[in-house]
């Protein structure tokens, strides 16, 4: 295991093509959303399922489209 005091360098390679995409994300949740309002009591909670869903769903299909649209969870819904 490295340690911290080991660590010299943190990089981040932010992927230019994701920013560009990122507006159709956003409205492709608020469409999810209205769709989902019928069905729903608190609009922050469904986002913050959401989230936990698409984190869940990074070591299957990474960052970008796959995961945003892979809406289901370890469980199996």
């Amino acid at each position: 295991m490295i340690k911290q005091s080991q660590i010299k360098v943190i990089a981040f390679d932010a992927d230019d093509t994701l920013w560009v995409n990122e507006p159709y994300f956003k409205e492709s949740e608020k469409q999810f959303f209205e769709l989902m309002r019928p069905y729903i009591t608190d609009e922050d909670s469904l986002s913050e399922e959401l989230l936990k869903i698409e984190i869940a769903n990074l070591p299957d299909y990474g960052f970008g489209v796959k995961a945003f649209n892979a809406i289901h969870d370890r469980n199996g819904y």
